[in-house]
This record gives C-alpha cells, structure tokens and sequence, in this order.
C-alpha cells in the first residue's frame, strides 16, 4: 500500500514538472516571438526614416518664343537689303524706308503682345508716330515692342517671359496695317532681325 501511494505521488510530482516545465517553453515562446516582432517592426521604422536622395535636373535654358499667340502673320519684313517674298520698305510722308523691324499683324484686330525673354523693363515711350513702346533687356540682348496700346509696366519692371505686356494698336506711321506689332531687336547695340532668333537661348543668338 505504501508503495502504491509513493508511486502515484511520484507521478504526480512528475506530471506537475511536466506541466511547468510546458509552461516555461510557452511563456519563453511568446516572448522571444514579442522580441522579434519589436525589433522587426524597429526596422521598419527605421527603414522609413531614411530619407530619399532628391536629384536636381540641370535647368533648361529659356529659348525665345513669339510675341503673340494669335495666328499672326508678317506685315512687314525686316529690310536686309535682299529681295523678298514679303515687304521690307516702308513709306512714310512719300518716303520710302528700310524697314528696322518686323510688323506683325492679325486681319488688323489687336491681340495680346507678349514676352519674347524674360527681362527687365529699360524703356518705356509714348510716341506721336509709332505709339506706346517697351524695351526689355535680357542680357546683351534689347527687344522693342511699338504699336502697343497702352502701357502697364515701368521701367525696372521684371517681365517673365509670355507675360502680356499690352494690345497691339494703331500707330500713325504704318497707319494702313490697321491694329499691329513692331518688333525691334538689337544686340549689343547693332540691329537684327526678329526671326532669327526664336527658339533659341540669349547666349546662343
């Protein structure tokens, strides 16, 4: 009988090892899996921390655009003292005059003149002949836009390039052309034409 009950109490000894010893691989279980996970999740965050490189794009160069964007047309071409298709002489008071610039017109409505370059404003005039004018400076370069209607910058304005500078107009010089754009361009003080110079940059004119 002694032995019987020293057996069962011995089995029951080691059931309850068993148990705690169970109970201990489970316990230690989760907290190796509750590490891991933390230290995953540490990873994470730190991988969402780090900061993405941003690359800078080389900036374009600002290449010269046309003065309106109605569908205009040449009026008057500049006079280079070669024959052309289009007009080049202009006759004021029954004299005939190489023409300095190109006129630009529309069927004779005015439209929107606008920036060729950005630049900054240098002239500004209100002349009896050829109207409102604004010179903008870019560079070594002068654009001159007459015929305009009025005018709302001043000199030392910044004009981005495309901004609307005023309405093309009449003027009493080339009053035939009805509503119209005269474009001067000079670099370096000589005079150029106009079309040549579109779609390309300031230092490449």
């Amino acid at each position: 009988m002694y032995a019987y009950t020293r057996q069962a109490k011995a089995k029951k000894q080691a059931m309850i090892v068993t148990l705690l010893f169970s109970l201990l691989l489970c316990v230690s279980g989760v907290y190796m899996y509750q590490k891991a996970w933390s230290h995953q999740n540490d990873t994470l965050v730190s991988v969402n921390k780090t900061e993405v490189p941003v690359i800078s794009l080389p900036k374009t160069k600002e290449v010269a655009i046309r003065p309106y964007t109605v569908e205009a047309v040449i009026a008057i071409n500049y006079y280079d003292g070669e024959n052309s298709d289009i007009n080049s002489m202009t006759k004021f008071e029954g004299v005939y005059r190489g023409n300095q610039g190109i006129d630009y017109s529309f069927n004779k409505e005015g439209f929107d003149v606008v920036s060729i370059f950005s630049g900054e404003v240098t002239d500004i005039k209100e002349d009896p002949l050829f109207g409102f004018s604004c010179t903008i400076k870019s560079g070594n370069l002068e654009i001159t836009y007459q015929s305009l209607k009025d005018m709302k910058h001043k000199v030392g304005d910044k004009i981005k390039q495309g901004e609307v500078i005023s309405l093309a107009s009449e003027n009493v010089y080339n009053k035939e052309l009805g509503n119209h754009l005269h474009v001067v361009v000079t670099k370096d003080n000589i005079l150029m034409n106009p079309e040549h110079i579109y779609g390309k940059a300031v230092e490449d004119i």
